[in-house]
């Protein structure tokens, strides 16, 4: 027979394995939350990503779900978007088809998401150059999702490095794009987008941004600074400190 003491320790033991097993579920990020934090710009690294869509990429195939396909999307190109900004081009190269197979899953299953087009249209100006098709993809993202911040994130910085290439509708809602990055204060996000940007479009953008409230441009002006910018345009005026 177990005695009292020894039986005592066995359910405490047992209760503390299922207090650890019940914590690890419940602090463990689940595929949603990722998905969240990365449509909020967060980061995330690559291997540990790749291990995460592992898992649930098979499913995504199977089940019509549209929420478990756009958070697959999402993941992939976060994965994309890390190759990119280190500079690896085989890296780009091995993700872009991951991306396009994710891409057309979503739309298959549910047509109206823009992010769906919007991957679509990296992929084809990576792969095949920007074209008929480019255009296209571009145009249905921003016809389903002209005002949708999360999306603006991601499509802002590409669609105005093909600013020049756009017909003026297109290039007219990139602007948009831009407006409502900093109309939402995120400062630091319009300035990488405006780094990224073509010189004779980061005119443009400095143009729309004449008629924020003077203190946001100096905070904007404060974060280009940070990346070793210097913004020259009438609607940011050097200060007497900065003439000095």
């Amino acid at each position: 027979m177990i005695s009292a003491a020894v039986l005592n320790a066995v359910l405490v033991v047992m209760a503390l394995a299922w207090l650890t097993s019940v914590a690890t579920y419940t602090f463990r990020p689940t595929l949603q939350d990722i998905a969240s934090h990365l449509m909020r710009g967060e980061r995330y690294d690559s291997a540990a990503l790749d291990q995460i869509v592992s898992r649930v990429s098979s499913d995504a195939g199977w089940f019509c779900d549209p929420k478990l396909r756009r958070n697959v999307l999402l993941i992939r190109l976060r994965l994309l978007s890390n190759a990119f900004e280190a500079g690896n081009a085989a890296a780009m190269d091995l993700r872009l088809p991951d991306v396009t197979d994710a891409a057309k899953r979503l739309i298959a299953c549910s047509p109206a998401e823009s992010i769906g087009w919007l991957a679509l249209y990296w992929a084809e100006t990576r792969t095949l150059g920007f074209g008929p098709s480019a255009i296209s993809y571009l145009t249905q993202s921003y016809a389903l999702a002209p005002h949708e911040m999360w999306v603006q994130l991601f499509r802002a910085p590409l669609a105005l490095r093909a600013y020049n290439f756009l017909p003026e509708k297109l290039r007219r809602q990139t602007l948009d794009d831009f407006v409502d990055i900093v109309g939402a204060r995120q400062l630091p996000t319009a300035v990488v987008i405006y780094q990224a940007a073509p010189a004779a479009t980061r005119v443009l953008l400095l143009d729309k941004m004449c008629s924020q409230p003077e203190e946001v441009r100096l905070v904007f002006r404060r974060f280009a600074q940070d990346r070793g910018l210097s913004i020259s345009h009438p609607c940011f005026p050097v200060s007497a400190n900065q003439r000095g």
